[in-house]
């Protein structure tokens, strides 16, 4: 009698370790799945580096922009009489994985460079999950910040840089505040409503005690890419409505966004403004790991939108 009870309790127990084991499992595959707009690790040694002013002789300057209560935070570098490039992140993300863009030499010569922290994330502040996860509020944010910087710079251009999420984010501000910025460049971005469909990891992240393992940052990313649908959805009759320089860059062999959104921007989006470049071997980090290309689109990109040439490199 006494074995047996003990066998059944060992048996309970060895059901619970499975269990926990199982979910801390499945909590670390969508911790991996969900950290994809991370920098690789050897990049992420450099995040320090920008935690100081100057860099290499270079300012770093560092602000906050205001929008009806929210708070979008920015570092910059370069002149603010110049056109701006903003670069917006994924999910999830900070200004930091972006931040050697604000170093390089040929754009600051060009763009004033900024990265930002998107509502919600690191230094800036949303009201609430739904302002987070809104791409209408996204657009509202965005193009308030524009509009600032056109009339700080006399009206010089705004190009909207986005990667991942970001590129799924920048055409809203287009197309809901048309004018408000010149050109977008989208990185490695879900564009089409049928390519946006959450992984089953996403799904399995909105159980109870997996959004209470992987934590609140990479349960408000789940969150963003649950909406995505939606959003997508939203956004699929509009994108005739860009009248604005477009390049659209993906990496072929990206496992985290379908290679066959390039078709899709092929294929709905106007093709006398738009551009599409096919990476062969690249997945879905490109823009951290290829710099001077993207660097090259976003001068191109400028020179587009003030008529000195009508097509890019390839790359």
């Amino acid at each position: 009698m006494f074995f047996g009870r003990l066998n059944l309790w060992t048996n309970l127990f060895e059901d619970d370790f499975l269990v926990l084991f199982r979910l801390r499992l499945l909590s670390v595959l969508l911790m991996l799945s969900l950290a994809s707009c991370f920098a690789p690790k050897e990049l992420i040694k450099e995040l320090e580096l920008f935690n100081n002013t100057i860099i290499n002789n270079i300012e770093i300057s560092r602000h906050y922009f205001e929008v009806d209560g929210d708070r979008l935070f920015y570092a910059a570098a370069g002149d603010p009489l110049r056109p701006a490039l903003v670069i917006i992140h994924g999910t999830p993300g900070s200004w930091q994985q972006y931040a050697r863009y604000m170093l390089n030499e040929k754009l600051r010569e060009r763009f004033y460079v900024i990265v930002v922290d998107r509502p919600g994330w690191g230094r800036s502040v949303a009201g609430d999950t739904q302002e987070i996860i809104s791409y209408q509020r996204h657009a509202t944010i965005f193009s308030a910040f524009s509009v600032a910087l056109k009339n700080t710079s006399n009206q010089q251009p705004v190009i909207l840089v986005g990667h991942s999420l970001g590129s799924s984010i920048a055409p809203r501000v287009a197309m809901d505040y048309p004018g408000s910025i010149n050109g977008l460049l989208l990185l490695a971005g879900t564009l089409s409503p049928e390519l946006s469909g959450p992984r089953w990891y996403n799904k399995a992240a909105r159980l109870p005690i997996i959004t209470w393992l992987i934590g609140n940052d990479l349960k408000k990313s789940n969150l963003e890419i649950l909406a995505l649908r939606g959003e997508m959805e939203a956004m699929a009759p509009l994108w005739l409505d860009l009248k604005i320089p477009t390049i659209v860059v993906q990496g072929m062999s990206d496992v985290y966004v379908y290679p066959e959104n390039a078709d899709f921007a092929e294929k709905n989006f106007d093709p006398k403004l738009t551009e599409v470049i096919r990476l062969e071997h690249e997945g879905h980090l490109f823009p951290l790991t290829r710099r001077e290309d993207v660097v090259a689109w976003s001068l191109c990109l400028l020179d587009r939108i003030t008529n000195k040439v009508s097509l890019c490199d390839q790359g």
